[in-house]
């Protein structure tokens, strides 16, 4: 389950950060069926693509809505509905109505359209909530906050919200109504440490804040602090802690829920006492962890999701009773069920089902710790949604994630690194949900996860796309999350870094004809593997994590260390050096140095202010010359090359938002890469909970 939002610099075991943000995760996109890369594209098609350009690179909304509604009137029924789900898009960033017009246009128009119309539906039940019963007519909803992720923790009132500043990695409160900031840490720049916080939660007066952080030895530890000033004050640490993450306050204050996950890949629900940060452990889980948790108001009971079973990816919902060993399986269904949340007055739960087809929310009565009748759908068609809390009044907050992401591909000219023509979509399936791209050695292929959702969760696919046919075919690991693709030389297989259905992380080989994954190495939690590469001969496999750069034999399993603390690196295609980026704190400066495998000898080849300024963006031109890096500029990133000789660099005439992974062709002609906007919303929902009806006998759930 992962939402990925915009995270300017993470520390170096940002693996594990990622980890508990992705749990949190919903859908990336629908499905949208047909399209591939055509050597010619037809004059709508190329208009598309301007329209793109203008969209994404440009900015230029009002120029690229005149396009879409334009191509939206001809007589390519796929495009056409395209054009129409961005121009909403395009409305919405330009903070009009008419986002909602366009969505219902393609919706009523374009119904073979099947994907895009999925698509169309979830923003339009983000904008303009409505539902099918007679109480879902009466909700009215409404935008708090544009910039939200699910690290952010609001408070009880709904005034105010913290969350991690990820250019610095502070703790940060902002209120909703001046929109005022401050920090409430001092840690300094990256430069000066890499701890930092993420998760947060709120007291319920309203006067503290506990937060998770990682300190300096990269021990996660609870902290408490008052929004007085007083504090912080750490309430637990445990070096065996891989993550942690806060589920809320008791309604006492007097305890913290939370999960743990320890070495081994155990999981825990545990109790952490303000007073004195003694833990009390309710239940201890294998690799089936712990998902949403939630303190019934009392403090008698906890609900959680859990996988149904091992090997499984969709979830049903528990309870747990804080006293005593009463467990009980509160909702048991074939489909996806998750997201718990008590309602304020402890009688119900609320929790997110796909078992119409579409993500809905549904209210279930608890009494006693048993459920009472069965659940009742209250809100069809949310979309990529997810439960934030409870405020006065009944006030229903949640998140909307509004991330777009695709694989892109461009020309350009090889000797002069410039891009030639604008870029095009590499796959009109699964729009807005594409990342990871990689040329497969002999340039006939091209792979790249796609986030597919056929349940609950952010589920990867791994497409190939065939560049002589146009054929995508989908394959699907039983993996958890899928990053960084790597082809073998003989084209059988693909090196990914990620996480396994148990949530372990590492390096995997997925056979490229079957799926079927198999393990490289592991890393003994969550975190996985930054960066890898294969050898010439596909014996040997490099990559990085942890504090170094390995080489692996993959028929003997030795390992040998090639360069210490670094983290990533990008194998030049020649296979005689290692460009490997670092940070230089005493000018807070990074800098790319080129390393020689064979000597281990280095020299230093850029050098660029700020911290993390080779991060998104670090590969090879096919011939070993040039390395390609981005710079930020405003809210895009350009690219650029670096001649590895000379160490002259210049930009190349692309500039997208979110531009990342940047892969190069084998013929040096064409590029491949990421560009995204990261982006998520805090909705609220008034007059959402129907009154609570006398309660039943229990049922079939």
């Amino acid at each position: 389950m992962a939402i990925l939002l915009p995270k300017a610099r993470l520390p170096t075991d940002c693996a594990l950060k990622g980890h508990v943000v992705r749990r949190f995760g919903l859908l990336l996109g629908a499905l949208v069926l047909c399209g591939a890369i055509s050597a010619s594209q037809s004059p709508p098609a190329r208009l598309f693509q301007e329209a793109i350009n203008l969209m994404e690179t440009k900015g230029d909304y009002p120029a690229a809505l005149r396009l879409f509604e334009q191509i939206a009137k001809g007589s390519d029924r796929n495009l056409a509905a395209r054009s129409l789900l961005y121009a909403g898009l395009c409305y919405e960033k330009l903070g009009k109505r008419e986002a909602q017009n366009a969505y219902q246009r393609l919706i009523r128009d374009f119904a073979d359209q099947t994907g895009l119309v999925t698509a169309a539906r979830a923003r339009l039940a983000a904008l303009t909530p409505a539902g099918s019963s007679s109480a879902s007519r009466s909700m009215a909803a409404h935008r708090i906050w544009t910039e939200f992720d699910p690290d952010s923790a609001l408070s009880p009132d709904g005034q105010r919200l913290s969350f991690p500043d990820w250019t610095t990695g502070d703790l940060i409160l902002i209120d909703l109504q001046s929109k005022q900031k401050r920090s409430l840490t001092r840690k300094g720049t990256w430069f000066d440490s890499n701890e930092h916080a993420y998760g947060s939660a709120h007291s319920p007066d309203g006067k503290g804040i506990a937060y998770a952080w990682i300190n300096r030895q990269g021990v996660f530890e609870l902290r408490v602090l008052g929004l007085d000033g007083a504090g912080p004050r750490v309430l637990y640490r445990d070096p065996e802690l891989r993550y942690l993450q806060l589920a809320g306050w008791s309604s006492d204050g007097r305890y913290i829920l939370c999960t743990f996950g320890l070495s081994g890949g155990r999981n825990q629900i545990v109790l952490v006492s303000v007073g004195n940060g003694s833990a009390q452990v309710l239940k201890t889980f294998d690799w089936r962890g712990p998902g949403r948790l939630s303190l019934s108001p009392d403090g008698r009971y906890v609900v959680y999701d859990l996988p149904q079973r091992d090997g499984s990816l969709d979830r049903d919902v528990f309870l747990l009773a804080v006293r005593g060993s009463h467990e009980v399986a509160l909702v048991e269904h074939p489909a996806n069920d998750l997201f718990p949340i008590w309602t304020p007055d402890g009688n119900r739960i609320l929790f997110t089902s796909d078992r119409t087809g579409t993500f809905g929310i549904w209210v279930l009565s608890v009494v006693d710790g048993n459920p009472q009748g069965n659940p009742e759908l209250l809100r069809a068609d949310m979309g990529k949604t997810w439960p934030v809390r409870f405020a006065p009044g009944d006030s229903y907050f949640y998140g909307v994630q509004t991330t777009m992401q695709d694989v892109y591909v461009a020309e350009l000219d090889p000797e002069t690194g410039r891009v030639t023509a604008p870029p095009s979509q590499a796959s009109r399936r699964l729009v807005g949900a594409n990342r990871w791209p990689e040329w497969s050695h002999d340039g006939k292929l091209l792979a790249f996860v796609s986030n597919r959702p056929p349940g609950g969760q952010d589920l990867p696919a791994l497409s190939i796309l065939s560049l002589e046919t146009g054929k995508q075919e989908e394959l699907f690991p039983r993996m958890m999350f899928i990053s960084r693709l790597r082809w073998s030389p003989d084209g059988r297989s693909i090196l990914a870094n990620g996480r396994d259905e148990r949530g372990r992380g590492g390096l995997f080989r997925i056979d490229a004809q079957t799926g079927d994954v198999s393990p490289v190495v592991h890393s003994g939690g969550p975190s996985f593997a930054r960066q890898s590469a294969w050898s010439p001969e596909g014996r040997t496999i490099y990559y990085a994590m942890g504090a170094g750069i390995v080489a692996r034999d993959l028929g003997t399993g030795q390992e040998r260390e090639i360069r210490s603390g670094a983290n990533d690196f990008a194998l030049s295609p020649d296979r005689r050096f290692l460009a490997v980026p670092r940070e230089d704190p005493p000018s807070k400066s990074s800098v790319l140095e080129i390393v020689a495998l064979e000597t281990g000898q280095s020299r230093e080849l850029l050098r660029m202010p700020g911290s993390g300024a080779f991060a998104h963006v670090l590969s090879w031109s096919t011939d070993s010359r040039f390395l390609f890096f981005t710079k930020d500029r405003g809210q895009t990133r350009e690219l650029w090359r670096v001649a590895v000789e000379s160490g002259e660099s210049k930009k190349l005439g692309l500039a997208m938002a979110g531009l990342s992974e940047v892969r190069v062709h084998p013929d040096g002609r064409r590029i491949a890469f990421s560009a995204a906007e990261f982006g998520g919303e805090l909705w609220a929902m008034e007059h959402f909970l129907p009154p609570a009806e006398p309660s039943q006998t229990a049922s079939e759930r």
